[in-house]
């Protein structure tokens, strides 16, 4: 993964179609060894299913964004309290704290609200797309 600073990422955001300045950029960090072990305990478990318990019984909210690589790199983490984690990405290679461009963030009891009216569930970047009319402070028209 190739770090870009901030003009870089800005361009790209806007190549693809993106109002960068209204867009924040984070750092994600690691989750403490117990909450990342708690994301997979159930026995025969998906990563996928654990994943979405974390989502949804342990995050404050549902981030969406680029991981900021060169090329930007969709991704979906995770906010609790004031900080962002991606436990799928440090489940499943050697994690590395990384910038993160983010374009909306979820509520995470709105996102079990429409959970069943929402076939694009959870929702990812296409789904911004498909809906940029309520995403107008961050998707240009």
């Amino acid at each position: 993964m190739t770090a870009l600073n901030l003009e870089i990422i800005k361009q790209q955001l806007n190549d693809l179609n993106f109002i960068a300045d209204n867009i924040r950029i984070v750092t994600v960090n690691a989750m403490d060894d117990d909450a990342l072990q708690n994301c997979t305990t159930k026995e025969g478990e998906s990563f996928f299913n654990s994943y979405m318990n974390v989502v949804y019984k342990k995050a404050d909210r549902y981030v969406l964004g680029y991981i900021c690589q060169d090329p930007l790199l969709d991704q979906a983490i995770v906010k609790i309290g004031d900080q962002y984690f991606d436990p799928t990405k440090q489940a499943n290679e050697d994690f590395q704290p990384y910038q993160f461009a983010i374009l909306t963030e979820f509520k995470i009891f709105d996102m079990m609200k429409h959970a069943k009216k929402n076939k694009d569930f959870p929702p990812d970047i296409d789904y911004l797309l498909t809906k940029k009319k309520h995403f107008k402070n961050v998707i240009n028209s």
